[in-house]
């Protein structure tokens, strides 16, 4: 059997940005995943994702997801370049 997994230098987050009147600006974006500087997870359910354009990306990965799993699953494909999706982005700071 083949594999049929698609090798890619990108991490896809789908999310929705706020605007300042509190409307949906932007809602989906691609990161390049070697911008990504540092990942931390703020509580069980969120993480902060630091890029190297001073960016700063909190993700809230709802019930069915745990932080430290799916940061270390984002720091192991940061090395092999595979996509990854995660559902839900609250807020970025430029």
């Amino acid at each position: 059997m083949s594999d049929k997994s698609i090798k890619s230098p990108f991490v896809k987050f789908t999310y929705t940005v706020l605007g300042l009147n509190g409307l949906p600006e932007i809602k989906s974006w691609i990161i390049n995943i070697t911008n990504i500087v540092s990942i931390q997870c703020t509580t069980n359910k969120e993480l902060k994702i630091y890029l190297s354009n001073n960016q700063i990306v909190n993700v809230n990965l709802g019930k069915d997801y745990n932080s430290n799993n799916v940061m270390d699953e984002i720091l192991k494909l940061k090395a092999t370049g595979l996509d990854y999706n995660v559902y839900k982005i609250n807020n970025y700071k430029h």
